[in-house]
């Protein structure tokens, strides 16, 4: 990619972002395409999956057994669909391996899987023992490995965004030696302190942001933590929302709301996929959506969530009228703390 079509691509980007909340599907969808499009011409490390270029594949391919082929500890992919597989290996009978698969070779005569875990499932059910692959020759430390195999992966088109947030969090939960609840917690606190709401000074937090922002420019996945943050809720997704999800049929701001009201009980003993399945059938958008789902919330939970309205602005009243009692000192405190309360919920 030429410098002038970078910086065409970088303007598009700029011009669908500043719609905001008002941005429609289709160009979100746009939006997805050309920041995929970016990171992958700014990439530090060339990626070589099923859209490697020719040119890209001479560097070394050979026939490898595949019984000496490991994969890497993490499984870089989840819930992989038997019939695809199927799919697959009856076009590898008919048109061979398109594309090969990418090794990186180990000490002892084995290979290590990067990328084309599902054409190594998809030969095997043929019933070939060998199977075409690029070896990457460098010598590889522990951290290029994981980056090498997170940008061949999460840079693929059908990888779902479930996968690319677990690659990514995997790949911050080794670099701080942390497990996946940790990371969670530091992303989140790393967050606020980006948006000034911890103390400034605090030189481990400024160090941990620092960190953790050159992770995210690293691995070109997701623009900044909060970008990050915003994806994390796809972990707690069911199948049901992220298949929506990742054919498009809902946007991510809906599977947010698909997802907060999927252990509900609604009336008429309905089941979440009925009420969902209008949502989509009817067009609704995220406003009316909401207002469908706190309609069909039977009647009980309904109750509970309209109590809850009320005690908030219960609360908020006598707030008001406490606010002009307040000493000067005070009323500084609250103002910094209603500061970060209304940042929190993006008010």
């Amino acid at each position: 990619m030429t410098e002038n079509e970078l910086k065409d691509i970088e303007e598009q980007i700029k011009l669908l972002e500043a719609e905001g909340r008002k941005i429609s599907v289709s160009n979100k969808m746009k939006l997805k395409k050309l920041q995929r499009s970016r990171d992958k011409a700014k990439s530090p490390i060339e990626t070589s999956s099923v859209f490697v270029a020719n040119s890209a594949m001479q560097e070394d391919v050979r026939l490898i057994d595949i019984d000496k082929i490991m994969m890497p500890e993490f499984n870089d992919r989840t819930g992989i669909d038997n019939k695809k597989i199927i799919e697959l290996a009856e076009s590898i009978k008919e048109n061979g391996l398109i594309q090969p698969i990418i090794l990186i070779e180990n000490d002892n005569g084995t290979y290590t899987k990067i990328a084309g875990r599902r054409r190594i499932l998809a030969s095997q059910r043929n019933g070939n023992t060998k199977i075409e692959a690029i070896i990457k020759k460098e010598k590889l430390d522990k951290r290029k490995f994981n980056l090498l195999v997170l940008h061949e992966n999460t840079q693929r088109e059908d990888l779902n965004s479930y996968d690319k947030v677990r690659s990514v969090l995997h790949f911050i939960e080794q670099e701080f030696a942390m497990n996946q609840i940790e990371a969670k917690k530091m992303c989140h606190k790393v967050n606020n302190f980006n948006k000034g709401n911890l103390v400034k000074d605090d030189l481990e937090l400024e160090s941990m942001s620092h960190r953790l922002n050159q992770i995210l420019s690293d691995t070109k996945v997701f623009s900044s933590v909060a970008h990050l943050i915003k994806h994390l809720p796809v972990l707690d997704m069911s199948i049901e929302i992220l298949t929506l999800l990742e054919s498009n049929e809902i946007t991510f701001g809906m599977a947010l709301l698909f997802n907060q009201y999927s252990n509900s009980k609604f009336k008429d003993k309905k089941e979440f996929s009925s009420v969902a399945k209008h949502i989509l059938i009817s067009e609704m958008n995220l406003k009316d959506a909401k207002n469908y789902f706190i309609k069909s919330l039977y009647k009980k939970e309904k109750l509970e969530e309209e109590n809850v309205t009320k005690e908030i602005k219960s609360k908020l009243l006598k707030l008001n009228k406490r606010i002009s009692s307040l000493k000067e000192m005070e009323k500084k405190d609250f103002n910094n703390e209603l500061s970060i309360l209304l940042k929190k919920y993006k008010i």
